[in-house]
């Protein structure tokens, strides 16, 4: 009895065995008769019924040919953009893709393990392009991930997977992978500039560390000297931080390299102020006006130093008893408040309407023509700053 019963259980198994060996032949037949007649998706359906049973199935489930199958019915889902296929979120164009790339591992010597290697890594980057693109970034980012990591297994360095993996990262906020693949792409010591350095640069901004932000930043200086985006980067962190010397000496270079651009004049006229180094602020400011006729924020600036400086003039003849030295000191504090009326008059003129800049612009004419008497225009400007 006992072998009796072995021998039909046996029999059974092989029957199953074929059985399911036959659903992928009926899968592969039935996608066969649908490609030569795309109209007929009963057909298409089919395919899948059988290929979804074989490749559930033990008996089958093993085998790169059930797998590859599959792949091939999913990806004529795909394709065919029929809305059946991509019910209740389902979706085809991801189910062939990892179906090849199981095949694939199953089986890498398989005979068309080398077309399903090709789909997979194509399929998972054009899955990471259409994540990408709808700013889900995250799953774009799994999916470049899957693509450099098939690539790898086939011994090839995607550099361009892992590229899209680091800008995914960037993009979705995720830090640490940012970190992890720009750090691997400046690795590789194929960088023609300073772009990569400065995205980590700025993402170990982000995460607060600003001693490896600035490590970064000066091996950058050192691999590309002549980039002028890596000058501005650190000539932007002094800037920033108040460090007015430092900040010199880097626009002294980011000027040399680039003359003609007026907001490095701008800065420098900024930078010259805070050192107390009056004439070069002023000679810079003027050169930002030069390049830029409508730069209406230095033409506020170089205002606002003419004003401040009077003002600090009338301060100091408040503050002084002798007759003839107070009024020698109002002179001077009075040229400088006619040098800085053109200047605050031509930023008002140049200012957007809707500028925070403003009504500061508007206070401070109204006090130079209070000092200067220029009785109508103060009057002018005074209705302008009623509510």
């Amino acid at each position: 009895m006992n072998k009796l019963a072995i021998v039909v259980f046996a029999a059974s198994l092989s029957l199953n065995v074929q059985g399911q060996q036959s659903k992928v032949v009926s899968a592969y037949n039935s996608l066969k008769m649908y490609l030569q007649d795309k109209t007929d998706i009963e057909v298409l359906k089919n395919a899948k019924t059988f290929i979804d049973e074989a490749s559930a199935n033990e008996s089958t489930s093993g085998k790169p040919k059930t797998w590859y199958y599959k792949g091939n019915v999913y990806w004529a889902m795909n394709d065919s953009k029929n809305p059946v296929f991509t019910e209740n979120g389902q979706n085809p164009l991801l189910v062939a893709v990892e179906s090849y790339k199981k095949a694939y591992e199953l089986d890498p010597k398989y005979e068309f393990a080398i077309e399903c290697f090709g789909k997979a890594q194509a399929g998972y980057r054009n899955l990471g392009i259409a994540a990408f693109n709808k700013n889900d970034f995250n799953a774009a980012l799994s999916m470049f991930e899957e693509s450099a990591a098939l690539s790898a297994k086939n011994g090839i360095l995607d550099t361009s997977a892992i590229e899209n993996s680091s800008i995914a990262a960037i993009r979705g906020k995720n830090l640490d992978k940012a970190q992890e693949y720009l750090t691997k792409l400046i690795g590789f010591g194929k960088e023609k500039d300073g772009g990569k350095y400065i995205s980590l640069y700025k993402v170990y901004q982000q995460k607060g560390d600003t001693t490896a932000a600035m490590k970064v930043l000066g091996e950058a200086r050192i691999a590309f000297p002549n980039d002028q985006r890596l000058l501005t980067e650190e000539l932007n962190y002094y800037l920033l931080r108040g460090k007015a010397a430092e900040a010199e000496k880097l626009l002294g270079l980011a000027i040399e390299k680039d003359p003609t651009n007026q907001l490095l004049h701008y800065a420098a006229g900024t930078v010259y102020e805070d050192l107390g180094k009056r004439e070069q602020a002023i000679a810079a400011y003027k050169k930002a006006i030069e390049l830029k006729a409508d730069y209406w924020e230095a033409y506020f600036n170089l205002g606002a130093l003419y004003n401040n400086s009077g003002k600090a003039l009338i301060d100091k003849a408040n503050a002084e008893k002798d007759t003839k030295k107070y009024d020698a000191i109002n002179k001077t504090a009075e040229v400088e408040f006619n040098l800085a009326l053109p200047n605050l008059e031509k930023a008002l003129e140049l200012a957007p309407a809707d500028s925070q800049d403003i009504v500061p612009l508007l206070k401070t004419l109204k006090q130079i023509y209070s000092r200067l008497n220029m009785t109508d225009k103060y009057n002018e400007v005074k209705k302008r700053l009623e509510p």
